[in-house]
Protein backbone atom coordinates (compact mmCIF):
# COMPACT_ATOMS: atom_id res chain seq x y z
CA UNK A 1 0.00 0.00 0.00
CA UNK A 2 2.81 2.54 0.52
CA UNK A 3 4.72 1.86 -2.27
CA UNK A 4 1.37 2.75 -4.52
CA UNK A 5 1.04 5.79 -2.69
CA UNK A 6 4.20 6.66 -3.37
CA UNK A 7 4.40 6.02 -7.18
CA UNK A 8 1.03 7.86 -7.15
CA UNK A 9 2.63 10.83 -5.72
CA UNK A 10 5.96 10.47 -7.67
CA UNK A 11 3.26 10.34 -10.97
CA UNK A 12 1.48 13.17 -9.73
CA UNK A 13 4.63 15.25 -9.07
CA UNK A 14 5.60 15.13 -13.01
CA UNK A 15 2.47 17.04 -13.80
CA UNK A 16 3.35 19.56 -11.42
CA UNK A 17 5.90 21.58 -13.13
CA UNK A 18 3.48 22.38 -15.88
CA UNK A 19 1.28 24.13 -13.30
CA UNK A 20 1.53 27.36 -12.24
CA UNK A 21 3.30 27.90 -8.66
CA UNK A 22 4.16 30.22 -5.99
CA UNK A 23 5.85 29.50 -2.78
CA UNK A 24 4.05 29.99 1.09
CA UNK A 25 6.35 30.29 3.77
CA UNK A 26 5.44 29.72 7.85
CA UNK A 27 7.96 30.59 10.08
CA UNK A 28 8.14 30.80 13.59
CA UNK A 29 11.33 31.78 15.98
CA UNK A 30 13.60 29.22 14.58
CA UNK A 31 11.29 27.17 12.67
CA UNK A 32 10.26 27.37 8.74
CA UNK A 33 8.22 25.52 6.46
CA UNK A 34 9.04 26.42 2.56
CA UNK A 35 5.79 24.97 0.53
CA UNK A 36 6.24 25.47 -3.29
CA UNK A 37 2.80 25.08 -4.35
CA UNK A 38 0.80 24.66 -7.38
CA UNK A 39 -2.12 27.04 -8.27
CA UNK A 40 -4.60 24.73 -8.62
CA UNK A 41 -8.35 24.23 -7.54
CA UNK A 42 -7.00 21.90 -5.17
CA UNK A 43 -3.60 22.49 -3.00
CA UNK A 44 -0.85 20.50 -4.85
CA UNK A 45 2.80 20.46 -2.94
CA UNK A 46 5.47 20.74 -5.57
CA UNK A 47 8.00 20.55 -2.84
CA UNK A 48 8.65 21.25 0.94
CA UNK A 49 11.59 22.31 3.24
CA UNK A 50 11.15 22.11 6.52
CA UNK A 51 14.29 24.08 8.92
CA UNK A 52 14.34 23.56 12.52
CA UNK A 53 17.29 25.48 14.23
CA UNK A 54 20.24 24.21 12.02
CA UNK A 55 18.51 20.91 10.73
CA UNK A 56 16.52 20.30 7.01
CA UNK A 57 14.09 17.98 5.83
CA UNK A 58 13.11 18.31 2.00
CA UNK A 59 11.09 16.40 0.10
CA UNK A 60 13.50 16.71 -2.55
CA UNK A 61 17.11 16.45 -1.48
CA UNK A 62 18.68 16.21 -4.55
CA UNK A 63 17.48 20.02 -5.26
CA UNK A 64 17.22 21.63 -1.57
CA UNK A 65 19.44 19.67 0.88
CA UNK A 66 17.81 18.14 3.66
CA UNK A 67 16.40 14.66 5.71
CA UNK A 68 13.90 13.09 3.00
CA UNK A 69 10.49 13.67 4.24
CA UNK A 70 7.40 13.04 1.91
CA UNK A 71 4.18 15.05 1.86
CA UNK A 72 1.38 12.64 3.34
CA UNK A 73 -1.63 14.49 2.89
CA UNK A 74 -3.25 18.18 2.75
CA UNK A 75 -5.94 20.07 2.34
CA UNK A 76 -6.67 23.68 1.63
CA UNK A 77 -9.69 26.32 1.42
CA UNK A 78 -10.49 29.79 1.54
CA UNK A 79 -10.53 29.53 5.62
CA UNK A 80 -7.35 26.86 6.55
CA UNK A 81 -4.38 24.64 5.12
CA UNK A 82 -3.81 21.63 6.51
CA UNK A 83 -0.49 19.45 6.11
CA UNK A 84 1.14 16.38 7.22
CA UNK A 85 4.80 15.50 6.89
CA UNK A 86 6.30 12.08 6.47
CA UNK A 87 9.45 10.18 7.08
CA UNK A 88 10.85 9.18 3.33
CA UNK A 89 9.20 5.93 3.57
CA UNK A 90 5.54 6.86 4.53
CA UNK A 91 6.05 5.42 8.11
CA UNK A 92 5.25 7.51 10.57
CA UNK A 93 3.76 11.27 10.47
CA UNK A 94 6.42 13.31 11.52
CA UNK A 95 5.07 17.15 10.92
CA UNK A 96 1.81 18.65 10.96
CA UNK A 97 1.56 22.07 10.09
CA UNK A 98 -2.23 23.70 10.44
CA UNK A 99 -2.93 27.08 9.54
CA UNK A 100 -6.25 29.25 9.79
CA UNK A 101 -6.70 32.54 7.22
CA UNK A 102 -8.50 35.58 7.33
CA UNK A 103 -9.16 38.65 5.35
CA UNK A 104 -10.85 41.91 5.96
CA UNK A 105 -11.18 44.33 3.34
CA UNK A 106 -7.36 44.54 1.41
CA UNK A 107 -5.77 42.63 4.30
CA UNK A 108 -5.31 39.16 4.56
CA UNK A 109 -3.21 36.86 6.96
CA UNK A 110 -2.61 33.74 7.97
CA UNK A 111 -0.61 31.77 10.80
CA UNK A 112 -1.02 28.61 13.09
CA UNK A 113 1.08 26.18 14.50
CA UNK A 114 3.54 23.74 13.32
CA UNK A 115 4.35 20.47 15.39
CA UNK A 116 7.69 17.89 14.50
CA UNK A 117 8.09 14.36 16.28
CA UNK A 118 10.77 15.14 18.75
CA UNK A 119 11.45 18.60 17.99
CA UNK A 120 8.16 20.29 19.40
CA UNK A 121 5.24 22.85 18.80
CA UNK A 122 6.18 26.16 16.87
CA UNK A 123 3.75 29.19 15.99
CA UNK A 124 4.13 29.82 12.68
CA UNK A 125 3.16 33.04 11.12
CA UNK A 126 2.08 32.18 6.82
CA UNK A 127 1.22 35.62 5.68
CA UNK A 128 3.90 35.60 2.73
CA UNK A 129 2.91 34.49 -0.15
CA UNK A 130 5.06 35.19 -3.33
Amino acid sequence: MKRALLAAGLLASAAWPAQATGELTCAGEGVSVDLLVGHMDVLSIARAVITIGSENWSTAPDIMPGTQITVGQGFEDDRMLVVDFTDGNVDAVLGKLRVVKAEEGDSQVAGGVFTFKGKGAFVVDCSEIQ
